[in-house]
């Protein structure tokens, strides 16, 4: 399995420096035909809107194009899922491992000139109906576009480790081997301009635990997540009033990120309830469902699982599940005060015989 899924990340490394060298060559490019689909992912021009809900760009499109030659090449990989893409692709019949990924995590950095990322999920099977979960995930990787190029990558028999391609000698050098994540960080990540939409237990956590710290927030999940796996801290982006159901995508973000993350020591959540990302069944009949995410480092979990236990029940959870407890609570009240009412009126009536009786 380790040589099978060797060649697997090899092909990832190969996506991945293939879209570096295409986010290189942007804003250079002069070539008619790709001048005119570049211009027309521009503001003034219409853009296109995938599967996930989420604008397009021409280099969300040229970034897939890139993993998919990549797969093509492998004959371990049965198919793929992308997040650009209706649903999965077959490859080839006699492969062990399915891919899924977002090729171009954060795209809308682009026209500014900030890093982004491509995040990968590995599963063993031909076909999605082989998943039951995210536990059934065996590795997972992200790459990082920025000054360097970057890849972090773990399976479930090796730790995290962090690489480098150096474009002078064309290979991957590794910088981190064995990472794991500091116990406490100094930042976290969380778009505060969402605050108002937050559920309580969210902020109460961020105004009670993480006071004092410094906010980093870029809106790419590999980046932002990529930070505070190296330093330490957390990753917010929740299910809150306006996101009732998350969003960011199970499969293709959600389950990669919290595999690496939780290999480095760390807890990856879906909800203030304390599900895990990776207990989630796997979404056959839509794979591009979305989910809250909530990453946290040691100190930072412990912190959190401490203020869920000791806030009052009401104060945390999903609308539904608030309004059952509400109304489950009301019911034992007002039966509680029945019981009290029916007691007082015994004792009254105990009390007028008594009384009567005495005259």
């Amino acid at each position: 399995m380790m040589n099978d899924l060797s060649s697997v990340k090899r092909c990832l490394q190969e996506a991945s420096v293939s879209i570096h060298r295409e986010i290189q060559n942007h804003v250079t490019w002069t070539s008619k035909s790709v001048t005119a689909t570049v211009s027309s992912s521009s503001h003034d021009a219409p853009q296109k809107v995938n599967t996930s809900g989420d604008q397009v760009l021409a280099l969300d499109i040229i970034a897939d194009l890139c993993v998919e030659d990549a797969l093509r090449g492998c004959e371990q990989i049965a198919g793929f899922a992308s997040e650009e893409r209706e649903g999965f692709v077959s490859l080839n019949p006699k492969g062990k491992y399915i891919v899924v990924y977002d090729p171009l995590d954060g795209s809308q950095n682009i026209p500014v000139g900030i890093s982004v990322g491509a995040i990968f999920g590995i599963f063993e099977g031909t076909c999605l109906e082989d998943i039951v979960s995210g536990d059934d995930i065996v590795a997972a990787a992200y790459a990082l576009f920025s000054a360097p190029l970057l890849f972090c990558y773990g399976d479930r028999k090796t730790s995290i480790c962090l690489e480098q391609y150096n474009f002078i000698n064309d290979e991957w050098v590794t910088s981190i081997p064995n990472h794991m994540i500091p116990n406490k960080g100094k930042t976290y990540a969380i778009n505060e301009g969402n605050c108002a939409n937050w559920d309580s237990l969210i902020s109460t956590y961020v105004a009670q635990c993480l006071r004092g710290r410094s906010v980093r927030w870029t809106c790419c999940m590999v980046v932002d997540v990529h930070r505070h796996l190296l330093q330490g801290g957390c990753f917010l982006y929740p299910e809150d009033k306006k996101y009732r159901n998350g969003r960011l995508r199970l499969v293709y973000e959600a389950y990669p990120m919290a595999f690496l993350w939780e290999k480095t020591g760390g807890l990856a959540l879906a909800n203030v309830e304390g599900e895990r990302i990776l207990s989630k069944s796997f979404p056959r009949a839509d794979v591009h469902v979305r989910c809250g995410v909530i990453m946290l480092g040691p100190d930072e979990s412990k912190k959190f699982n401490h203020l869920r236990s000791s806030l009052p029940t009401w104060n945390g959870g999903s609308v539904k599940a608030k309004t059952i407890k509400a109304k489950v609570e009301h019911d034992e009240t007002v039966q509680s005060e029945v019981r009290y009412l029916k007691i007082a009126l015994l004792i009254g009536a105990i009390i007028q015989i008594a009384l009567f009786c005495r005259k």
